[in-house]
């Protein structure tokens, strides 16, 4: 069977940077609650100029370029976003025109006019749904190759429990055959269920009742007959009253979600795509997974969920008694989850977080939640420190553990390939990390709230991405320019 998988992966992140602190100030929050207890130091943050598709396209560019990729060869361009530029657009052939616009001095116009794209959307986990569909693309034919893109900004209302865990990123990732980095192997777990943790419903409100609320800013009242006389009146155009429906349907970034529900729908559902996985690998999560990549809402969310779930395979296989040496109290004197959550507590499990755990959650901690784009940030985190501390990967086995509300998880598995190093060419990691621009709460606040319109830093060097706006003929109104 021929090996297929990530040959080569880049990384865009937002040129700005809040360091956790200044968040906790500014909401008066214990701030050792959200680094010491989560795992947050700093949050990404976009520039007035900067959203989903220019992340997308910017890590894009950067695996084109430094990979040398021709875009001949590239039969696939998947998106992984929830959140998507354009209803009906996919943010996938934004990220197109900008990739065939920098290639044209090379390739000459329209280089990726053969190229199949799309957006792929379920909550966090559409990135891997779109690496799962191209791999099954690439291993249908011969000498295929795809990219698959994972971008997204996270985004919550202020002051709510969910603020503190934003941020942005993308990853970009070449999928091919005798890949150089991560041979995925063929067994997939799944686990899905129809449940309203998490989402990003269009709210709707009444025009009457808008207009009464804008009459009683202005110091006056407006009675219910009034106010629809008063749209009535409108003469048919192209303004925000005139507009046919008597309601208005608003989509905002920032989803509702329950928090405790959506984490112990995430333990269910990685749970049972673990036991769904190992039923058709015959691997044990115990003995064969040499690290553990997770989907990472926030930097610790895997460390703090896994022992749940691993009480259970310590059980299963009959290695009940290592944790009840390592807790001091037999499993049958208290609960699962009070000895789950005292063995995460013990030498013993923290050694199994610094071993197979923490490598993949340093990026999340500087960076935040980047929804599909945190499981890929996670996978490079855990290669980037081993390539910074010379620690041999080649040989190794990860396990991708994936999570999207709504809710679904994905399992796979894969093998750290012997050239692993050169699929990493140009990323730099850490030091884009440490060379992003430090902003203020109070500037934080005016770009979360719109009121920021010209971007506070400029792109450090030619990769970067611009949104220059929206298009404003009438045929073309709000159709977005990127550069």
């Amino acid at each position: 069977m021929k090996k297929i998988g990530i040959d080569a992966v880049q990384v865009a992140l937002p040129r700005l940077v809040l360091p956790m602190g200044e968040l906790a100030a500014l909401r008066g929050i214990d701030a050792d609650k959200l680094t010491l207890g989560l795992g947050l130091e700093a949050m990404a943050v976009c520039d007035a100029d900067e959203d989903t598709a220019t992340l997308a396209a910017e890590a894009a560019w950067r695996l084109f370029r430094d990979q040398n990729l021709d875009p001949a060869s590239v039969g696939r361009l998947y998106l992984g976003t929830e959140s998507a530029v354009d209803a009906a657009k996919p943010t996938a052939s934004y990220v197109l025109g900008v990739l065939e616009a920098r290639l044209e001095p090379q390739y000459g116009p329209r280089s990726l006019r053969r190229c199949d794209v799309v957006d792929l959307t379920f909550a966090c986990i559409g990135g891997v749904d779109a690496l799962q569909n191209s791999l099954d693309w690439v291993a249908q034919g011969t000498g295929r190759r795809a990219v698959v893109v994972a971008a997204d900004v996270a985004k919550y209302d202020a002051n709510s429990p969910g603020e503190y865990t934003q941020g942005a990123a993308a990853v970009a990732m070449s999928i091919c055959e005798n890949p150089r980095i991560l041979a995925l192997d063929p067994h997939w777990g799944v686990s899905v269920d129809s449940v309203g943790d998490f989402f990003k419903p269009r709210r709707t409100y009444a025009k009457t009742t808008l207009l009464q609320e804008a009459a009683r800013l202005l110091g006056q009242e407006l009675n219910p007959a009034d106010a629809q006389a008063l749209l009535d009146s409108q003469n048919p155009g192209t303004s925000f009253w005139d507009a046919p429906e008597a309601e208005v349907e608003h989509y905002r970034e920032a989803p509702i979600f329950d928090g405790p529900f959506s984490n112990s729908c995430y333990v269910a559902r990685v749970r049972e795509a673990v036991q769904h996985a190992t039923e058709q690998s015959g691997q044990s999560p115990l003995t064969d997974w040499d690290h553990l990549v997770f989907h990472l809402p926030y930097a610790f969310q895997g460390r703090r969920m896994w022992p749940e779930i691993a009480l259970e395979l310590y059980t299963a296989a009959g290695r009940q008694s290592e944790l009840e040496a390592a807790v001091g109290t037999p499993l049958a004197e208290t609960t699962p989850e009070a000895f789950a959550k005292s063995w995460s507590k013990t030498p013993h499990y923290k050694a199994l977080v610094a071993a197979k755990i923490a490598p993949a959650e340093r990026a999340s901690q500087r960076v935040g939640n980047g929804y599909t784009a945190s499981i890929f940030l996670a996978l490079v985190s855990l290669l980037e420190d081993a390539r910074a501390n010379a620690r041999a990967l080649d040989g190794k086995r990860v396990a991708l553990l994936a999570y999207g509300s709504g809710s679904k998880s994905k399992v796979a598995t894969g093998t750290v390939q012997p050239h692993w190093q050169e699929g990493l060419h140009g990323i730099a990691l850490w030091d884009r990390l440490d060379r992003r621009v430090r902003i203020a709460a109070t500037q934080y606040e005016a770009l979360h709230s719109k009121r920021q319109h010209t971007p506070l830093a400029s792109p450090a060097d030619n990769d970067g991405v611009r949104w220059l706006g929206n298009r404003t003929e009438p045929l073309l109104a709000g159709y977005r320019r990127y550069v």
